[in-house]
């Protein structure tokens, strides 16, 4: 017995079909692999908006200390005082490091010794 011939038309059914699923399997793969990258970019974009709103904070603080700075000259002469160390007449200032200072507040010396 003698196989029957195919005629072109299966051929080239069958072979659409192939390229179709071959189609289909590359189009999920991207589906796939999209929904990673967007997985990838919803967690920067979190990350970006809340290093924004730090910086909004940042920025509203440094507005309110520009704003304090133009209208209030008690807070003007205190922030002289402290990052410039200045004094009045008949006053002493003591200056102490910074690391020493934080040691004498948590009750040891900087060489770790009670």
């Amino acid at each position: 017995m003698s196989r029957p011939r195919r005629s072109y038309a299966f051929v080239w059914k069958t072979l659409l079909l192939i390229v179709a699923l071959l189609l289909n399997v590359t189009l999920f793969s991207r589906i796939l692999m999209g929904s990673y990258n967007w997985k990838t970019l919803k967690d920067q974009k979190a990350q970006l908006s809340e290093e924004l709103d730090k910086l909004n904070a940042r920025r509203m603080a440094l507005s309110r200390e520009i704003r304090l700075l133009k209208t209030d000259p008690a807070y003007v002469e205190k922030v002289i005082r402290q990052r410039l160390n200045y004094v009045h007449k008949n006053e002493i200032l003591y200056l102490f490091e910074r690391e020493k200072q934080n040691s004498l507040w948590k009750g040891t010396e900087t060489d770790g010794k009670p």
